[in-house]
């Protein structure tokens, strides 16, 4: 009887284990695999959630590139990354203005995933 109960106890935290872990290698590998799009800004949003008092927010930059695609970017602060600046990046992309935006993630609709910015250029 002791022993089936050890080795419950043991079967939840190896679960807890690898939940945990599955977690952060999707965290690194999500903030890592950096990919560029060169897009002009057709709009930008502040969204703000609240659930019982615990408020969310993020900016979302709405974009189109030359060919007609277009994209929607997540523009928060990334631990991995040290991207503490999400307001200062927001602030200084225009709508109307052609940037290299240099992004992390995946977008899935499904999920309401955004690819994040990291970084921008100004294109002239």
């Amino acid at each position: 009887m002791r022993t089936r109960k050890f080795s419950r106890i043991a079967v939840v935290i190896i679960m807890v284990v690898v939940v945990v872990a599955l977690a952060i290698i999707a965290s690194v590998f999500t903030s890592f695999n950096d990919h560029t799009y060169t897009a002009t800004v057709t709009d930008k949003e502040r969204i703000v959630k609240n659930d019982d008092g615990d408020v969310d927010s993020y900016y979302l930059i709405f974009c189109k590139d030359d060919g007609g695609n277009y994209y929607e970017f997540k523009n928060e602060d990334n631990l991995l990354r040290l991207k503490f600046n999400s307001s200062s990046v927001y602030n200084q992309i225009e709508v109307g203005e052609t940037y290299q935006f240099t992004v992390v993630g995946f977008r899935i609709g499904l999920f309401s995933w955004y690819e994040n910015i990291i970084k921008f250029e100004k294109i002239n």
